[in-house]
């Protein structure tokens, strides 16, 4: 991951991966067909670290809970961030460098963005469901401001460390959400 980082997707070879690593370009070979299926690797393993069983997500049954279930999902993307700021560097990359990464690699992140964008989505859908948000709410686009929220509070805070707070601002932003689409406005 230094390495995309440091010298972006098209200036990491397998030959500079082989040297960092301290193995041959063959022993990489043995195990990816080639930079792109090593990235897929790297890839998975950053964002397979966001679903690792962690803290637990509290599970709605009623409006009250929803919120905290709202709340913490939030939390629970800052607190990702903090423990792993890698997923915030690899989506940094992939957005700089889109026009470089082959379609098969550009394929799996969409797929990896259209669940987490599904999956918010989703979550709107019980917030209307319990009554939580208004009912009109268009629950694809309320996911993609969710999801736009988060990519650019992630970027700030990736680029300014600590003097940026991303979890005081994924929690403000959380709560903004939950006052605009409020069911009682």
């Amino acid at each position: 991951m230094d390495l995309f980082a440091s010298y972006g997707y098209r200036g990491t070879s397998l030959s500079r991966i082989a040297r960092a690593a301290g193995v041959t370009k063959g022993a990489l070979y043995w195990h990816f067909t080639d930079k792109e299926d090593f990235f897929l690797a790297v890839v998975d393993k950053v964002l397979g670290e966001w679903n690792k069983p962690g803290k637990a997500k509290p599970q709605a049954d009623n409006a009250c809970g929803f919120q905290r279930e709202f709340l913490w999902t939030f939390e629970n993307m800052a607190r990702l961030n903090e423990q792993n700021p890698w997923v915030s560097r690899l989506l940094l990359i992939i957005t700089l460098e889109s026009h470089k990464i082959s379609p098969r690699v550009l394929r799996a992140i969409r797929k990896a963005n259209r669940r987490h964008l599904d999956g918010f989505a989703e979550m709107v859908e019980r917030g209307k469901k319990f009554g939580v948000f208004n009912a009109e709410l268009d629950a694809e686009w309320a996911a993609t401001q969710i999801f736009a929220s988060y990519l650019g509070l992630a970027h700030l805070w990736y680029l300014h460390g600590p003097r940026f707070d991303l979890r005081r601002s994924l929690t403000r932003a959380a709560h903004e959400f939950l006052g605009n689409w409020s069911a009682a406005r």
